[in-house]
C-alpha cells in the first residue's frame, strides 16, 4: 500500500486566494517532508469550490518547490482542454519534474462549467474520448494529422518537447460499473474516490479488471482512491472534527454543481448522476454523517488502519489521504499529514518489507 495526499485551495472560509494557493505549497512541503509520495490537484473553476482552472500550472510550481514528489491530477477534465495543447503541456511537465507524473481524467459534472465555457455538457464523453486519443497519440511519438468531431489538425506535426514517458502515468475516474467498462474500453488504468459503498468500489474493479484482459500489463500499477481522512486519538473526537468541517464540503458541492436546480435526467451521460447527487443537500446535516465517515478514514490511528485494510481487500493499493477539503485550517490538516505519517503508514511500510520478494 502506497500514499499520496490531495492538495488543492482550502483554509478558513474567505481566505484571500494567494493566500489559498500558499496554503497549498505548505500542505505540499509538509507532505513530502514526511514521506507522502505524491501530492494531488482538483480541478474546478469560477467559484470557491476548489479554484485551480489549471492543475499543471499548479503542478509545475509545485515541481520547483517540492523536486522529486510524485504530482498527480484527480482530475483533468479533458472536455474543457484543446488535446493538443493538454497533450504539450503534460510533456512539457514531464521534462521539468523529476518525480512520476499521474494524470486522472474525467469528463467533469458541473453543468455551470461547461456552460460558461460554451460547451456541450452532452457532448462530454465523446469529447472524453477524442482527447485522451490525441493525447495516446502524442505520447507514443506518432507524427500524425486528424480531422476528428472536434479536433482539426491541418498538418501532421509530433510533439515537442519530447515526453519522458516512462514517468507518466494516465488514469481514467471511475464513477460505476458501466464507467468502469468505458475507461477499460479505453485503455485507461482506473482512479476512484471514496464516496461509494465498499461493495460497490469493489464492483467498480472487478468490471474494470474483466473487462480491461491482458491490456492491464501495460498499464500503472497503482489502483488509487481518494479517502476524506480525520485522525484523532480518538474515533469520537476524529468524527467531532468531520462533524464540523464536512457540512461546508458538501455545502459548496450542493451550489457549485447546481444540485438543487440541475434537472440531470435531460443531460444526456449524466442522467444517473441525480441518484448520486441526491444524498449530497442530507450531507450538509452533520446528523446526517455517520454513513459517509464509515467509508473514510475518520477516527483514530488503529480505525483508519483497518479502513485501509478494507480498501485492500477492494483491490485498492495506492491510498490519497484527502483532509482539505473546504475551511479546514491549516493546523487540522497538518496534524491530521503527521498523525498519519507517524501513527499509521509505518503499519504498511512494515508489512511491505515482511513480503516475499
Amino acid at each position: 500500500m502506497r500514499f499520496g495526499m490531495v492538495v488543492t485551495p482550502t483554509e478558513t472560509l474567505g481566505t484571500d486566494d494567494a493566500r489559498l494557493y500558499r496554503e497549498v505549497i505548505a500542505d505540499a512541503s509538509l507532505g513530502q517532508q514526511l514521506g507522502f509520495e505524491s501530492a494531488w490537484f482538483i480541478e474546478h473553476h469560477f467559484t470557491d469550490y476548489y479554484p485551480v482552472p489549471s492543475p499543471l500550472v499548479f503542478m509545475s510550481h509545485i515541481a520547483a518547490k517540492c523536486p522529486g514528489l510524485g504530482l498527480g491530477t484527480c482530475v483533468a477534465v479533458t472536455p474543457w482542454y484543446s488535446p493538443i495543447r493538454l497533450a504539450e503541456e503534460i510533456s512539457m511537465l514531464s521534462n521539468l519534474t523529476s518525480g512520476e507524473l499521474h494524470i486522472g481524467m474525467g469528463r467533469g459534472t458541473a453543468s455551470l462549467e461547461y456552460e460558461a465555457m460554451g460547451i456541450d455538457m452532452s457532448q462530454s464523453r465523446e469529447m472524453f474520448a477524442e482527447c485522451w486519443d490525441v493525447v495516446q497519440r502524442f505520447m507514443s511519438g506518432e507524427r500524425f494529422a486528424l480531422d476528428g468531431q472536434f479536433t482539426k489538425m491541418g498538418r501532421e506535426v509530433s510533439l515537442r518537447p519530447r515526453p519522458q514517458i516512462n514517468r507518466i502515468n494516465f488514469y481514467g475516474a471511475l464513477g460505476s460499473p458501466p464507467s468502469a467498462s468505458l475507461m477499460a474500453d479505453q485503455g485507461m488504468a482506473p482512479l476512484c474516490s471514496s464516496g461509494f459503498p465498499m461493495e460497490l468500489l469493489a464492483k467498480m474493479l472487478r468490471t474494470w479488471d474483466e473487462r480491461i484482459g491482458d491490456a492491464k500489463a501495460a498499464l500503472p500499477e497503482a489502483r488509487p482512491v481518494m479517502v476524506n481522512c480525520f485522525l484523532a486519538d480518538t474515533d469520537e473526537e476524529a468524527r467531532e472534527l468531520s462533524r464540523a468541517y464536512t457540512p461546508i464540503y458538501y455545502r459548496q458541492q450542493v451550489e457549485h454543481y447546481e444540485i438543487e436546480t440541475t434537472d440531470w435526467s435531460k443531460i444526456r451521460g449524466y442522467e444517473s448522476f441525480a441518484k448520486t447527487f441526491e444524498g449530497f443537500v442530507r450531507m450538509c446535516d452533520p446528523a446526517n454523517l455517520d454513513p459517509w465517515m464509515d467509508l473514510q478514514m475518520i477516527g483514530s490511528a488503529d480505525t483508519v488502519a483497518a479502513r485501509i485494510e478494507q480498501y485492500r481487500a477492494a483491490g485498492f493499493n495506492k491510498i490519497l489521504v484527502h483532509c482539505a477539503t473546504p475551511g479546514i485550517p491549516r493546523e487540522v490538516r497538518h496534524d491530521t499529514l503527521k498523525r498519519f505519517a507517524r501513527d499509521v503508514a509505518p503499519r504498511f511500510a512494515a508489512q511491505r518489507e515482511r513480503a516475499p520478494a
